[in-house]
């Protein structure tokens, strides 16, 4: 049996990504993995604001369903993957995965939606069953 850990809900306007990217030197590296800046890459090379700010949110979204918000780790401990059919999926690292491991958390599902303006995601984490990734 599955229990309910948390759950978490989170949104990122995308022209205010847009904005920090531009005036921000490295952030997109701060932020992210390298995995995930190549799923937010345009053919041309360029960063899509729109996926990164989903990835953002996700990332935010996952803290707060641990309960703890980004204290005790980075937002790079959160990684918010997509497999081949493009369903998002969570890989925790490091602190992220400490801290979902004192709380039981064995599985996080995500999902990510954007508009013009706007990426919203939610994460539910629980405790039991199949367990989520960890790097």
């Amino acid at each position: 049996m599955t229990a309910l850990v948390g759950v978490g809900v989170d949104a990122v306007e995308i022209e205010r990504m847009r904005s920090a990217l531009g005036r921000t030197r490295g952030l997109a590296e701060r932020l992210f993995t390298p995995g995930e800046r190549t799923l937010s890459t345009t053919r041309r090379g360029e960063l899509r604001p729109g996926g990164l700010a989903g990835r953002f949110a996700a990332k935010e979204a996952v803290a707060k369903a641990l309960g703890t918000g980004v204290r005790g780790f980075g937002f790079r401990d959160i990684e918010v993957l997509n497999n081949p059919a493009g369903k998002p999926y969570v890989r925790l690292h490091a602190g992220a995965a400490r801290a979902a491991d004192r709380l039981g958390v064995a599985r996080v599902e995500v999902s990510i939606t954007t508009s013009r303006a706007l990426a919203i995601a939610n994460a539910v984490a629980s405790g039991g069953g199949e367990e989520v990734a960890r790097g």
